[in-house]
Order: C-alpha cells, then structure tokens, then sequence
C-alpha cells in the first residue's frame, strides 16, 4: 500500500472517477493499492500509475477521465432583497445556524468579515487540498483540514500562519465568501447577504499537468479536477453531518466540457447532495455567452455540413466535444486551411484515431463514444495538436437520424486562446457544467446599475430544455472583500452572482428548517419559492434563456410565501 498523501499528489499518478456498487469496506479492501477516496455510495476515486499517452475512449470512458474547471468571474447585495429580509423585525433572517460550503482558492480567514463580534471565528472548517503538513480530514487521505478552534487559536497569536497555515492567494474564495455571508463592516458601508451563516471553506489544488496537457491548456488561469470538486463536495457533506446544521453548496467553477445535460459524475453527485433534505447546490452559468466557442447544427438523414473554425496564429492547440442525441449517429472529417482533407471517419464505440497531416505539422485525436455512459448521447471528442492558422472545416455527416440536432463546443474562453472561435456561432445553450444539473441552482448575471443583462453571461437553455439560468443576481463590480486584513475590490461574473444567491438561500434555510417554518426544505423548494418572487420586466418573455424566471429578489419570494 502506498502512502496515499504522497501518492495522491505525484504528477506520475493518475485519477481517475469509478462508478461503483459496493459497501465502503468493500472499496478499501477491492482498490487497496490505488488509494480509493470515497465521494458517495455512487463514485470513488482511484490513483493509477499509468501513461497519460493511453488516455483515449479504447482504454478509459469519458466519465473515467477528470474534467478541468475554471474560475467564473472576471451596493450588489440590496438589489437581491437580502438586506430587507435581515432588516425586517418579524423575520430578521440573516442565515443563523445555516453551513455555506464554498468551494474555492482558499479563504483569508484573519479578516473581520468572517468572525463574530467578539472576535471568533465563523468558519467550521478549512480543508486546504495544497497543504499536506497538518492533520488530514477524516475519511481523506490528502490535503490537511483546520478546524474552528485552530482558527480561533490562529487570530489569537502574533503568528497565526504557524497554527493555519491556510492562505489564498488569487482572493476568489475569500471575495465569493464576504459576498455570501460577510460580517458586517460599518465603516466600509459592506455586508453580505446573510453574515449570521456557519462558513465551510475547501481550498482546492490546482490540476495535474497531465490533464492539462490532455485537454491543451497553456495558460496560466488556475484549472481545478473534476475529481477534487466531487470529493470537497464529500468533505462538505461530512461537516454538515457533523453538525447536524442545513448547509448551501457554493460553486462558481465551471467547465466547457459535457453534453449540458446534467451527466458528468460532478453534475450528478452535486444533484444528489442538492435533493437531500437540508440541503441546496447553487452554482453559476458561466461566462461564454459572447465568446463564439458554441456551434449548434441541424442534419437530416445521409446529409452532411460544413462547421468552419477560425484558428489564429501559434496556436499549440485545443479540445472541442461533438454531441448528439440517441438514437442519431454523427461522425466527422476535416479539411485544414491548406485544402488538405481526411476521408470519414466511421463512428464506432470506443474508437481511437490519430490523424496527421501530410502538409502541415496539424494532429487531430478523434475519440467516438456512441453511447456515453452519463446521458446515453454520442460524444466525438476532437484534440486539435499544432493545428495551422486559418479556417478550419469540421465536415459532421448524420445518419440514422431522428432528431438531427447536434453542438460543438469548445472549452472555456480562459482556456481558449482568443484566435479560436466559430464563424458562425450559437449564443444560445452556452452555458457551463455543472449549471445544466437537476436539483441544482444554476445562476446567471446582470447589471444592477443599469438594468441589463451582463453580455457575457451565459445562455440556456439546457441540451434537454430544462430552464437554465433558473434566474439571475447582480454581477457587475459587485463590492467585496479582498485578501490581506484590509481592502476591498469589485468583481465581475456569473460566479459573483451564484455567491449573492447562496447568501439568501441560506436566509430561506433558517427560515425554513432552523426556525421550523418548512422542515423539508431543500434545493428545489428553495428555487421554486425564489422563481415565484423573482422580479420580471414587462418587455420580456419568461422564462428567458439570458434571464431564466427573473431577476433574485428574496424579499419579494417572503412576502408571496408569508401572504399565501
């Protein structure tokens, strides 16, 4: 048996996410030399020593292989009605007794924001994935968790970071989380949206170069796993458990890769911790309603069309995923800006195939998966390698076809340079995983300032029609904490937004559960009362593929709750 903190860590391991059916005690004693850390009674986690140039669908699924998620985000709080609900005497719901878990770079645990008024902490937790040199959290085998009285032992030493050595340095975390549920600050005029909440931080690592190579990210934006997002979801449910306390999931992550579907192992553990009673999954929908890296298309039987690409100068590459719906069979060939094409290329389950381009120094990877195990579509990934500057030609030919309809997307535009974009892109269903997910609310933006929509958010609605976004909060230089004791800063983004909605799901909790208004409360209830209150322009269709059901006003979704 290896050691498992070490072992987990190493750029030579490789994880993977196994669906399983099996007791814990099973698991440990069936995948005793690949570390197994268990997410639920569905998926573990396994750490192989393999090379990562056999990732392709002849030896692993699409499921197996992690996905890389990104950051979402590039007076807010009164516009989503919160302050009315913390403000008004017969209520006075500022999240009391209610866990937000925020999942995120780290939290700056000395800054006022996050303690009392005696000087105590409020956070539960922190368990920091990059740390290995303090206590690992029960049940994991990496990583090292902080508790609440380690924290409180931190802010009363000269030297808090010998105790919690805990920092995060990008500030997205501590920002989502001031945003969410911040103590309030009189003289900055700052307060978040329910500052009575338990806090719960996971501090995630960055992604393995392996996975970044696989996908062909360069840059130098932070990239977090799949597989590490489903087990600091496990962490958090371990807590909540714990404390036997409601708590609100918090994602502002995303990925460009799924079928939008809601059927990644991430969408459907998140689902599932979502329909529990006690508990509600927020999440936003991402950044990419402007970025052209969407392309939706219509084929009937036998037909054939030409999706052309836009591919700049140095490119080193990129991933772009094909889907379609059962019981349609879609498959491909190429055409480079030099004219020089590749014959069809046959669909079939678990094909692999390398192509090379005689002309140009271009690799294209073509993995088919008829019937991808988490929705039952086809998936045909492509993994574009040096390709040449120009128009590229993706030539989708469809037969057996009963629906027709089939989307490409790209990965997130902070993983894609600017010089890679559809000439004739879709800006609708561009939103990211896991905002496609049941039992999840999934989040988009708008300005509060002038009343529109934020451009860049993305749209709905989902590849089965599901509404998505369900609504939108402010997320245009919403004002927050920054990292250091002191200091504030304004951020954009749908991630900024999903923090405000958390923030006032956690006020419908403690009116729900803790002040046992509605003892059954969880994600759906949550969203169904917020729909019903949410504010809706006369000039506009709902729901809205940009603007969901309206805009977040939970003052408004009490007064139709308390009048009913």
């Amino acid at each position: 048996m290896p050691d498992c903190r070490e072992y987990i860590a190493s750029e030579n391991v490789m994880d993977l996410i196994v669906r399983h059916s099996v007791s814990n005690v099973e698991i440990k004693n069936t995948y005793e030399g690949f570390c197994p850390q268990i997410v639920n009674d569905k998926y573990v986690i396994l750490y192989v020593e393999s090379n990562p140039e056999t990732m392709n669908f002849n030896n692993y699924t699409y499921a197996n292989i992690p996905k890389l998620y990104g950051l979402m985000d590039t007076t807010a709080v009164a516009d989503t009605g919160a302050l009315r609900l913390q403000n008004q005497s017969s209520l006075n719901l500022t999240g009391r007794d209610v866990i937000v878990g925020i999942i995120d770079t780290g939290i700056d645990y000395r800054r006022q924001e996050f303690q009392t008024v005696t000087g105590q902490t409020r956070i539960l937790g922190i368990w920091d994935q990059t740390d290995d040199s303090g206590n690992l959290p029960e049940g994991f085998d990496f990583g090292s968790e902080y508790t609440k009285e380690d924290i409180n032992r931190a802010l009363e030493s000269d030297n808090p970071y010998e105790i919690v050595p805990s920092r995060d340095e990008n500030g997205h975390g501590t920002f989502m989380a001031s945003v969410a549920c911040g103590t309030p600050v009189e003289q900055e005029d700052f307060e978040g949206a329910a500052p009575g909440t338990l806090i719960a931080m996971v501090k995630m690592k960055e992604a393995k170069q392996y996975l970044k190579d696989y996908y062909l990210i360069d840059g130098e934006e932070p990239v977090y796993q799949e597989n590490d997002i489903m087990l600091a979801l496990a962490y958090l449910r371990s807590l909540q458990q714990k404390y036997n306390r409601p708590i609100v999931y918090l994602l502002g992550l995303g990925t460009g890769s799924g079928s939008r579907r809601g059927g990644t192992p991430l969408d459907q553990v998140l689902s599932n911790f979502g329909n529990y009673v006690g508990n509600c999954a927020v999440t936003c929908i991402g950044n990419e309603g402007n970025v052209r890296l969407h392309y939706s298309g219509l084929l009937r039987n036998d037909d054939m069309e030409d999706v052309e690409l836009r591919v700049g100068e140095n490119e080193k590459g990129f991933v772009l995923e094909l889907w379609g719906n059962a019981p349609d069979i879609f498959s491909v060939a190429f055409v480079s800006p030099l004219g020089e094409s590749t014959a069809r290329i046959p669909a079939k389950k678990g094909a692999s195939e390398t192509l090379r381009f005689l002309i140009e120094e271009t690799v294209i990877q073509v993995d088919y998966a008829l019937v991808e195990s988490g929705t039952g579509a086809e998936l045909i990934l492509m993994r574009f390698q040096n390709p040449s500057p120009g128009i590229w030609t993706i030539r989708v030919y469809g037969n057996n076809i009963l629906s027709g309809q089939y989307n490409i997307w790209g990965n997130l535009r902070e993983f894609t340079n600017e010089g890679v974009y559809f000439l004739k892109p879709t800006p609708e269903m561009t939103l990211t995983e896991p905002s496609a997910t049941e039992n999840v609310i999934s989040v988009g933006g708008y300005n509060h300032l002038n009343n529109a929509i934020y451009p860049a958010t993305s749209r709905g609605f989902s590849a089965d029609e599901e509404v998505k976004p369900d609504l939108v909060a402010p997320a245009v230089n919403v004002f927050g904490a920054d990292i250091g004791e002191e200091g504030y800063v304004r951020r954009t983004g749908t991630s900024v937004a999903a923090a405000l909605t958390a923030g006032c799901c956690a006020q419908m909790l403690e009116w729900g559960i803790v002040n046992d208004n509605e003892p059954y409360m969880k994600t759906n209830v949550i969203k169904n009362y917020l729909i019903r209150g949410a504010r809706r322009d006369r000039d506009i269709v709902y729901p809205s593929t940009q603007w969901g059901y309206g805009k977040l006003d939970v003052y408004n979704s009490f007064l139709i709750l308390t009048t009913v």
